[in-house]
């Protein structure tokens, strides 16, 4: 999908080259699908492959996120190929001499004693009439490891739980030679820390800047199936007009839950008495009070379809916009 870009926020020159740079390594062969493409929604993937000429526009402002991503993904790669960097974080790690020496970065084989150590490698299978690819991280002695640098928020709430876990399947699956752990190792790089709310909620708010959390993963016989299911229905859809492809889901969306506020006194509307997830319980609330009050029913807000490339052409997408559940 091409790209025009735009500077509405008259970001300098010295910025604009470091947000104009793409160095992720995309395959672009149009049966090949990568396994962070496999997490689309299906409506996505479809209208993607049908419209592979729309031009998408992106102000290189908003790329900020993605490269500061990209920028701490390639510093690890890098601290990893560093052989004496690596000694160096073992030792202080208390690892011995032996242990520091039998660490071994990429290898094509290994001998008795080794640990190996993958580094960002691309893999790919071939299913039904696909090429499955992936690049991983970072596999540590047979433990697939993940960088997200990422919103204290996501950490909290967990909302990527379930991505992390087909993710991290997906390339178990691509790699069951080198990756043979059951948990995928999430690596957290928070980027909007703050050290007065780490005091101020020690129980819920993450104590340090990174961290690193456990997810399980499939085992390469269920993550096969799944990875089935989604290429099948892609193909049987893959020729559909828009409007029988099935809608994104709220999860998709990654959108906020609808509520109704029941205001008590419908004359003063700037504190909702109390929330409901829904109408008929907001309903009940204003029986029990007189039926005096009034009712307020904020749609919940969807957020990913600001970073879809088919947005512009989603009646889906279109349909929220007149809701007011969208904002672009």
């Amino acid at each position: 999908m091409a790209l025009q870009y735009t500077n509405k926020h008259d970001v300098s020159l010295a910025l604009a080259v470091f947000l104009m740079m793409d160095s992720y390594d995309h395959d672009d062969r149009p049966n090949s699908v990568s396994a962070t493409g496999l997490l689309r929604p299906l409506r996505q993937l479809v209208l993607s492959q049908q419209n592979k000429e729309l031009l998408k526009t992106v102000d290189i402002s908003d790329l900020v996120a993605s490269r500061m991503g990209t920028a701490i993904h390639d510093s690890c790669e890098a601290a990893w190929t560093d052989l004496a960097n690596v000694a160096q974080a073992l030792k202080v790690l208390g690892a011995s001499e032996a242990a520091v020496d039998s660490i071994v970065i990429n290898p094509t084989s290994l001998k008795p004693g080794q640990i190996p150590v993958y580094v960002e490698q691309r893999a790919e299978k071939k299913i039904l009439d696909f090429y499955v690819t992936g690049k991983y991280d970072l596999v540590l002695d047979g433990t697939l490891n993940d960088y997200k640098s990422t919103s204290v928020w996501t950490y909290i709430y967990d909302s990527n739980a379930d991505s992390y876990t087909k993710q991290g399947s997906i390339y178990k699956w691509l790699n069951p030679e080198k990756i043979t752990s059951d948990y995928i190792n999430i690596n957290y790089i928070f980027t909007d820390w703050s050290a007065s709310k780490a005091r101020q909620d020690p129980k819920q708010y993450p104590q340090q800047r990174v961290l690193t959390k456990k997810y399980p993963l499939w085992g390469n016989d269920a993550t096969e199936q799944w990875i089935m299911n989604k290429l099948e229905a892609y193909q049987a859809l893959a020729d559909s007009p828009q409007e029988v492809l099935p809608e994104c889901t709220d999860e998709e969306l990654w959108a906020s839950r609808t509520v109704h506020k029941y205001y008590k006194n419908p004359n003063a509307l700037t504190r909702s008495t109390k929330n409901f997830d829904t109408m008929d319980e907001a309903l009940i609330r204003k029986a029990n009070d007189g039926d005096v009050g009034t009712i307020v029913t904020v749609p919940g807000e969807v957020k990913a379809c600001r970073y879809c490339p088919v947005v512009a052409i989603c009646n889906q997408a279109e349909t929220m916009l007149a809701d007011g559940r969208l904002n672009l």
